[in-house]
């Protein structure tokens, strides 16, 4: 099975290529990253300049796919910091939309595509929210946008994964301190994604307690 990575230079991303690359099942990942990575047999980099943009020769590459694993996205400390939430609404919502065209029409069919969202993540743009509002938001419409797409595309399903704190392995969390709230460590996580890339599931939505 081939699948394609995007973020895989990231603290989930890194172990989501981990456990790909391990996978017997995976016989193939196309990594899209803007750097180079440590070269294996099952890998292959697929240098990115923008995300927005699929060119034939990325679409030559991730041509047999069958599944996508998402992590990129904007931490909620960055993520409208300092330009109104342009940057935040590119990376979130016009990257990922892009890909999902791009994979719908260049990829094997039926096809999985992995996103990852957050705990709190609000479809619903007219809620009034007090915490994270901005990113909350954000993230919904992210999910919402997707949800859609595979209703109107059924050879293609949205599956939204929506972690909580993600820490490390070597975290547990009674060492964590008091009151920090829910966690997932991050090999729970990229286990999940990476059974859903291959196996599917009949949930779109996966909320933290559910992904441990």
């Amino acid at each position: 099975m081939k699948i394609i990575l995007a973020g895989s230079t990231g603290f989930i991303g890194r172990e989501a290529l981990n456990q790909c690359l391990q996978n017997p099942a995976i016989t193939s990942v196309v990594a899209l990253s803007r750097r180079d990575l440590p070269a294996h047999d099952k890998l292959k980099v697929t240098l990115m300049k923008d995300f927005a943009s699929y060119s034939a020769s990325v679409r030559q590459d991730i041509k047999d796919a069958e599944a996508c694993i998402w992590t990129i996205g904007l931490i909620p400390s960055t993520a409208f910091k300092d330009d109104d939430g342009a940057t935040a609404r590119r990376v979130s919502i016009e990257y990922t939309m892009a890909a999902a065209k791009a994979f719908q029409e260049s990829c094997r069919k039926p096809f999985r595509f992995i996103y990852v969202s957050g705990a709190g993540a609000e479809q619903d743009q007219a809620k009034s929210l007090w915490v994270m509002r901005d990113y909350r938001r954000i993230r919904g419409l992210v999910e919402s946008e997707l949800l859609n797409f595979a209703r109107t595309h059924p050879d293609f399903t949205s599956y939204i994964m929506r972690p909580a704190m993600v820490i490390s392995n070597k975290t547990t969390p009674h060492s964590l301190l008091f009151g920090l709230g829910p966690s997932i460590r991050v090999d729970a996580i990229a286990k999940s994604m990476v059974e859903l890339a291959i196996d599917g599931g009949e949930k779109t939505v996966w909320e933290n307690s559910e992904m441990k």
